[in-house]
């Protein structure tokens, strides 16, 4: 199609595994002799890692597209190809257009540079000359809220401030494609809002966007199609809605309705990680752990987390969602916990909720947050059943038909701050 502004044709990136240096002249040689044609001993598999198998699809001018999948799934490794980081191992990636990219911290900045400097070092990269990059400075700082250190060296600036000016710069450079991956969620709240507003601004000029995020709700405000990776593989392309009901019906833990769900390192997870949620475990009234609560019960989540960094002044929240990822219940710590620090290798926090949900299925997705930045979230984290019966006659559900709401839930919340995994 000639709107087409990005091909991607059958593309593979394999790496190799163990020493990043060969330790002989032989092993260069065999290294050599592979790239030629004429392998002197066929590759060794136990020692290759495929992050990306046989990608094919295509990207429209002006097109929105969001890219989801759990950690380690190939999202990043996809996007440093298209920024043209790293090369593919087969295939190919036609990018028609100019491309600026936001993926890791720091990324494309000098450290001995100050951020003014960087900016013009950036705009001459994209192909700007200095007299154009001049006329969009002042926005440029103005959006990154760094006026007052930009004439200092960036080595010296918080991973908040790299990424403030950082995105600053893609956004406002006008490049006909921009690639962003998770690395806003460094920022505060009010940066990140302050980013997605700019980003939905840019795609009203026809500019395309690439966006990898675990924030499901950002992905599905912002993006018009989406691809779901899953272990170096397209599980599935098309419109947004479709794309998130996909990701969560085959990716997550709680199809079943289990007591105790465990969260290891490829969990599709949301934030900075100073704190990361281990395990999630749901408590009837009895104190049983168990995925089916009845009707109008009273029941504990128990949350497990273990602490990377200490942190302070941090607030726990625990939304509920139904089918259709609404929110139909919110309950948080900051009313209960103020000015909280942790300061152990492991917490244990507990919410005792008053149970005035509908009958039927229900998730729980539980946030962390210091107030300005997510520390961890977890989608649909757990799934659990509210019963029609109560057990008691005066307690049943009195409606047949399906009700839709939402309500602060009340509850209790208690830390304890000493706790095994």
């Amino acid at each position: 199609m000639s709107d087409t502004i990005i091909q991607v044709n059958n593309l593979t990136k394999e790496y190799r595994l163990g020493n990043i240096g060969l330790q002989s002249l032989l092993d260069d040689l065999k290294l050599l002799s592979s790239k030629v044609g004429f392998p002197i001993r066929s590759p060794d598999k136990k020692k290759s890692f495929t992050a990306l198998k046989d990608i094919t699809f295509s990207v429209s001018a002006g097109e929105v597209l969001g890219i989801i999948g759990h950690n380690g799934a190939g999202k990043s490794t996809l996007l440093k190809i298209l920024s043209r980081i790293t090369e593919p191992s087969s295939g190919e990636a036609i990018i028609m257009g100019r491309v600026a990219s936001l993926l890791e911290v720091g990324t494309g900045f000098h450290g001995e540079m100050t951020g003014r400097e960087n900016i013009y070092l950036n705009g001459s990269l994209y192909g700007l000359t200095r007299k154009e990059i001049s006329t969009k400075l002042k926005s440029i700082i103005d959006f990154s809220e760094v006026g007052k250190f930009i004439d200092t060296p960036v080595k010296r600036y918080s991973s908040g401030m790299y990424v403030r000016l950082a995105f600053a710069v893609a956004a406002h450079l006008q490049p006909e494609i921009l690639i962003v991956d998770e690395v806003l969620a460094v920022g505060d709240a009010n940066f990140q809002k302050k980013c997605i507003d700019k980003m939905k601004e840019v795609s009203l000029t026809g500019r395309t966007i690439l966006f990898v995020s675990h924030n499901l709700q950002t992905i599905r405000s912002l993006c018009t199609q989406c691809i779901v990776l899953k272990e170096g593989e397209i599980s599935f392309i098309g419109e947004t809605h479709n794309a998130i009901n996909h990701y969560i019906a085959n990716n997550n833990v709680c199809d079943r309705l289990p007591g105790t769900v465990k969260f290891n390192s490829k969990c599709s997870r949301y934030g900075t990680g100073e704190i990361r949620i281990s395990s999630i475990e749901l408590r009837n009234s009895e104190n049983e752990s168990t995925g089916v609560i009845k009707y109008k019960e009273n029941f504990t989540i128990h949350l497990v987390c273990k602490i990377n960094k200490p942190v302070e002044q941090i607030t726990f929240f625990i939304y509920f969602t139904d089918m259709e990822d609404r929110v139909t219940g919110l309950s948080y710590s900051c009313d209960q916990i103020p000015n909280l620090k942790l300061d152990d290798e492991y917490c244990n926090i507990e919410l005792t909720c008053e149970n005035n949900f509908l009958p039927g299925e229900h998730y729980i997705r539980p946030s962390i947050s210091d107030m300005q930045k997510s520390l961890d979230q977890i989608e649909r984290a757990i799934k659990f059943k509210i019963l029609r019966n109560s057990g008691k006659d005066e307690k049943s559900y009195p409606l047949e038909e399906a009700v839709r709401g939402h309500h602060r839930v009340k509850g209790n919340w208690a830390l304890k701050k000493k706790t095994d995994k």
